[in-house]
């Protein structure tokens, strides 16, 4: 077809689209159409991304094995290469923080396991430990405070092997910088624990992890466990929780929480308070009737912050994270009872002045089995 056709044709099909213009538009309603794939194609190009991603899972989950073998492997050749040379026997000469001459068996610094003073005095560090110029251990600490700290692990020591531990009153005083010391060795809870008290007659108590403690309510002539009670005294050892975790086993019941008491001194606790009477300054859960109580109101009795909460002790444990929130000391305070499931309780509770008289303490009060954890204290109120 000469040139000359060719343009003519083309002018006759552009005035054909004019005459109809549908047949131009089914044209294009066609081609639209063969655009969009149909299932049958969606269906394989799904399986194709399916397939890819399930073989880029397989290469990260064999890659991620690969690392964690390699990683294995350097463990094992670390610890061959330094091992934990240290026996409890060796004496280790210290330089604390200037003082010198002092020589200290390593059993004492490592009595606690799973303290960071332990892991520093493991043996394992001990080439790569800074030392003075004579060879000693050098400890950045104050010298007063680090030997305060040493007394109480030989006291320890020595009244471990006799069976025994060390007393409240003969345990060093609580101060700011101490205690600082001991947070940063993870060392409080070793060094002044749990001091909960109550009628010793009603309960067991025993560690059974560092800073873990049970608590086991003891049993009637029925064998039915008791309810007793315990509270966290403040005069004991000059020191205020922010915070515990108690957990109750599966069939334990009570309440748990925050209550105004007289922290007198004694190392004692009525041998049973019972919770669910009214309480002007408090707040506290009781695990079997499933409600959150906070302080008083007009009626002259516990407000009721929670009802019908995602509890059930005769099935499951019930664990729960006790908190002083808010506030600062001689003014109002917010506490608060955190449930496993985020269910959260507070109160603003007024924090009396601790002269021999009343103070807001954490309390517990139990049938059962009860395990208490996760201790921090208001060093900086010290």
């Amino acid at each position: 077809m000469s040139p000359t056709e060719k343009r003519k044709a083309a002018s006759a099909a552009k005035s054909t689209e004019e005459a109809d213009p549908s047949s131009s538009s089914s044209s294009a309603a066609k081609k639209s159409r063969a655009d969009v794939p149909d299932a049958e194609t969606t269906s394989d190009s799904i399986t194709d991304v399916v397939s890819h991603l399930h073989n880029l899972l397989q290469t990260k989950e064999k890659e991620l094995k690969e690392r964690e073998a390699d990683f294995d492997r350097r463990v094992k050749s670390f610890e061959s290469t330094h091992p934990s040379i240290g026996s409890d026997n060796d004496v280790i000469q210290l330089n604390v923080g200037g003082q010198t001459n002092i020589a200290v068996l390593r059993n004492t610094l490592t009595q606690f396991e799973d303290s960071m003073l332990a892991a520093k005095f493991s043996g394992r560090w001990d080439d790569s430990m800074e030392k003075d110029r004579d060879g000693n251990i050098f400890v950045d600490e104050d010298p007063d405070n680090f030997s305060l700290l040493l007394k109480f692990l030989r006291m320890r020591m020595k009244n471990n092997n006799q069976g025994g531990s060390v007393p409240e009153r003969h345990r060093p005083k609580a101060t700011y910088e101490f205690c600082s010391m001991l947070e940063y060795y993870n060392l409080m809870q070793g060094v002044y624990g749990h001091t909960w008290v109550g009628d010793k007659d009603a309960f067991t108590c025993e560690e059974i992890a560092y800073g873990t403690l049970s608590l086991c309510s003891k049993t009637s002539d029925d064998s039915t466990p008791e309810l007793t009670t315990v509270v966290f005294p403040h005069r004991l050892t000059g020191l205020k929780l922010l915070e515990f975790t108690a957990e109750f086993e599966k069939g334990a019941t009570g309440s748990v929480g925050w209550v105004e008491f007289n922290d007198n001194g004694a190392d004692t606790a009525p041998s049973c308070i019972n919770l669910t009477r009214s309480y002007p300054n408090g707040v506290f859960l009781n695990i079997a009737e499933r409600k959150a109580y906070g302080p008083n109101n007009n009626n002259n009795t516990n407000t009721i912050l929670g009802e019908n909460l995602r509890i059930n002790h005769s099935e499951t444990a019930t664990k729960l994270v006790c908190r002083r929130v808010g506030g600062t000391h001689k003014t109002q305070r917010k506490y608060s009872i955190e449930l496993a499931d985020g269910t959260k309780i507070d109160a603003t509770l007024i924090d009396p002045e601790p002269n021999y008289g009343n103070c807001v303490l954490p309390i517990i009060d139990f049938s059962g089995k009860v395990t208490v954890s996760g201790l921090r204290y208001a060093i900086d109120e010290l």
